[in-house]
């Protein structure tokens, strides 16, 4: 015996109509939202702090001197991934130089890691008056808390090559 399916049509009617609901479908993400570039006031997210003159450290036992290089460091989300690099620098050089910079976690004085390459930092260019600066949009995403520092390098990037540095703090 054949059992015939009255309810089929019904069923499938049934289920289309809800498909085609003027409700929209929520997806939950467990991914987080892009809020890097605005902090919690709704302002954009922003880190600032001065360079200072840092003893200069050698492996070597002999007196170490200070350098006199001073400056102030500005970094302004723009989105969560691009930020706007603001630093102006005076320092003892008499020459044309590049000077590498980076962001790393801690304070000044601590040994950590860029927190992101050192080559991904764009160079400061210094004229032949001691004076340099670098403005510009780089691909870096902010932190929303936390505790970090420039460091400016004469060369390299060792804490050792460290010219100055700045603490910096959310503003």
């Amino acid at each position: 015996m054949r059992l015939k399916n009255y309810f089929a049509p019904a069923f499938f009617a049934g289920l289309a109509s809800a498909c085609a609901s003027s409700t929209p479908v929520s997806t939950a993400s467990t991914s987080p939202s892009p809020t890097a570039s605005v902090s919690t006031s709704g302002k954009p997210l922003r880190w600032t702090g001065s360079l200072q003159p840092t003893q200069q450290r050698t492996g070597k036992v002999a007196p170490t001197g200070q350098s006199k290089a001073f400056g102030n460091v500005t970094l302004t989300a723009l989105d969560p991934n691009r930020t706007l690099v603001d630093i102006s620098l005076s320092t003892p050089l008499q020459e044309t130089a590049s000077l590498r910079w980076a962001v790393l976690l801690g304070r000044c004085g601590s040994g950590s890691l860029p927190i992101v390459g050192i080559e991904q930092f764009p160079v400061i260019e210094v004229g032949n008056n001691g004076r340099g600066q670098v403005t510009g949009e780089m691909s870096l995403t902010l932190p929303e808390d936390g505790t970090f520092h420039v460091n400016v390098y004469w060369q390299g990037s060792q804490l050792s090559d460290v010219m100055t540095c700045a603490n910096l703090k959310k503003s």
